[in-house]
């Protein structure tokens, strides 16, 4: 009897979830995350006349689910308090420099590491940092930033999607404007330190409500209609 799909997605995310967790060489993440996107193997399914015979599934189908898991303080190959990889199969990575603005009100000039996918978005690592020291860096990621639709968490949720669809895949969302960051997120407790960036356009509550400091709570119903998310953003905290 075949193998049912059910149980070999089952497989393919803890094998994920074991990457996710791993802070090691970069390369030695690629080369695994590489293996499970690309190596076409014939996956035993059951039968379409539900006889048990034995059928085979395009690997193709699972890919997203396989290969750009994101979870707590994870995306992909890429996590928080993890080396920052010198090279990810499948990414460009180029370097630049933004200036920051630290949480003390300072600014400096800090490192940024971008990760192209080709035509599919890509993913900017800030390195961790220490504000009481001016240029004080580390080798460890701090901060990511997702723009591209590749990645998504165990309940299909990326870069791209809506209020609406986060809202019914995570019940227990809530949904908050950062005043030191300028940025809309809606978080959940099931996915740590995750935020998804909702674009500001669809904003349709009262502004002043945002003036205060630190974080405003807010809710859907204070934007537009099928409001869409920017980017996802993983935190340090």
């Amino acid at each position: 009897m075949g193998i049912s799909i059910k149980k070999l997605l089952f497989l393919s995310a803890i094998s994920i979830s074991v990457l996710c967790s791993a802070c090691g060489n970069g390369k030695e993440i690629a080369s695994a995350v590489a293996v499970v996107k690309d190596e076409c193997v014939p996956i035993l399914t059951e039968s379409d006349d539900g006889e048990g015979g034995a059928g085979v599934v395009d690997p193709n189908e699972f890919a997203t689910i396989e290969a750009y898991l994101v979870s707590d303080s994870c995306a992909g190959p890429f996590r928080i308090g993890c080396g920052i990889p010198e090279e990810v199969k499948g990414f460009v990575r180029t370097e630049s420099h933004d200036i920051y603005t630290f949480p003390n009100g300072k600014t400096n000039e800090i490192p940024v590491y971008i990760y192209e996918i080709g035509n599919e978005g890509r993913v900017k690592v800030m390195p961790q940092y220490d504000d009481t020291i001016a240029g004080c860096v580390s080798d460890k990621i701090g901060e990511i930033f997702v723009d591209s639709d590749l990645f998504l968490t165990d309940k299909g949720i990326g870069a791209m999607s809506s209020i609406e669809e986060f809202v019914g895949a995570y019940p227990d969302s809530h949904i908050s404007y950062m005043c030191d960051s300028e940025l809309f997120v809606i978080e959940t407790p099931r996915l740590k330190n995750v935020q998804f960036v909702i674009n500001s356009e669809y904003y349709q509550g009262d502004d002043t409500v945002l003036a205060s400091n630190g974080s405003v709570e807010l809710q859907a119903v204070d934007f537009g209609k099928e409001s869409y998310f920017t980017a996802i953003r993983i935190l340090n905290n």
